[in-house]
């Protein structure tokens, strides 16, 4: 698995790495801490921090290296959210204990482009498919888990429910595709480098 970790699409320079690095961080941590208090979405706030996310933790998977720095990014989002505190409002003492299933079905997402589309060279859209669909089955397993081992309200569950259902569903796709037209650009701009 470390082997794994270790490999990314592109080679990169040392400064290019870091600079990804920064920028994914910036995703993965600023935005879910600091846009819902800057910018307030309301009901979209859940569906375009969890894209800008999710799309962070897949060029983690296709542009960086190293095992500490996957499990830190993997683990980023769901820190800044509970520091933030305003996606989940009231509901984030219930979304605490969802932290494990979060950074487990994260770092499954990563893992899994890695070891599909940049190891294997699996195609894209079925690597997404397979790493969005585990990702989500991990988290909404949690909260399954949650759920019965705890007693939530119900206005608390249906909102959860759907917060660690189909919302992560949506936003895993949806960071995924953004992450694809990163990865055509990218692509783009070194055939053209090639050609000049």
């Amino acid at each position: 698995m470390i082997k794994i970790l270790n490999e990314q699409l592109v080679d990169t320079k040392k400064v290019t790495n870091i600079l990804v690095t920064i920028a994914i961080i910036i995703g993965a941590f600023v935005v879910p801490t600091f846009l819902a208090k800057v910018i307030p979405l309301g009901k979209y706030q859940q569906l375009v921090v969890g894209t800008i996310v999710n799309m962070s933790l897949i060029l983690t998977a296709l542009y960086t290296k190293g095992s500490i720095k996957t499990i830190a990014i993997a683990t980023l989002p769901s820190i800044s959210t509970i520091l933030g505190g305003v996606l989940f409002g009231g509901m984030t003492l219930y979304s605490k204990t969802m932290i494990p299933a979060i950074w487990l079905g994260n770092f499954a997402f990563i893992l899994l482009y890695k070891t599909l589309y940049v190891n294997k060279k699996v195609q894209y859209p079925i690597s997404a498919v397979i790493a969005v669909l585990v990702k989500v089955a991990i988290i909404y397993l949690g909260f399954t888990i949650m759920i019965n081992a705890m007693t939530v309200p119900d206005m608390v569950k249906q909102t959860l429910n759907t917060s660690m259902g189909i919302t992560q569903l949506i936003t895993a796709t949806s960071g995924s595709i953004l992450a694809s037209l990163i990865i055509i650009y990218t692509k783009v701009r070194k055939k053209t480098t090639k050609e000049e």
